[in-house]
């Protein structure tokens, strides 16, 4: 697989569960807890695909896929909220889609392998 995926969220456990589930499935895994840490690293190191928590404590997840997009256009962006009708309006390019919290190993793994295709 070899794909490199940042995961972006301000709590530190599902960073971690989802590093690990992750790993497990052979990816490549980099982790930021806030929307600045994770545009050093989006400048730093190539990265094809982001997970963005909507809600973070310096930025929103749309907030930050829009600046990430200006650094790398081809990163795909997949968002994760919380929120049950979130409304993505103009940013609906950016995102290649929306993962509901609590999210499912599976869906999870799911939505990577569709996006890297």
């Amino acid at each position: 697989m070899g794909k490199t995926i940042l995961l972006v969220d301000d709590d530190p456990h599902i960073l971690e569960t989802a590093q690990d589930i992750l790993e497990a499935a052979g990816y490549d895994i980099k982790t930021a807890e806030s929307g600045a840490v994770a545009l050093q690293k989006v400048e730093g190191v190539p990265i094809d695909l982001m997970i963005i928590d909507y809600n973070l404590d310096d930025m929103t997840g749309i907030e930050l896929a829009s600046k990430a997009k200006s650094l790398r256009p081809n990163v795909v962006i997949v968002i994760m909220t919380g929120e049950v009708d979130l409304d993505l309006g103009a940013a609906k390019s950016l995102i290649y889609g929306v993962l509901t919290k609590p999210v499912h190993p599976v869906d999870l793994l799911n939505i990577i392998k569709q996006a890297s295709h």
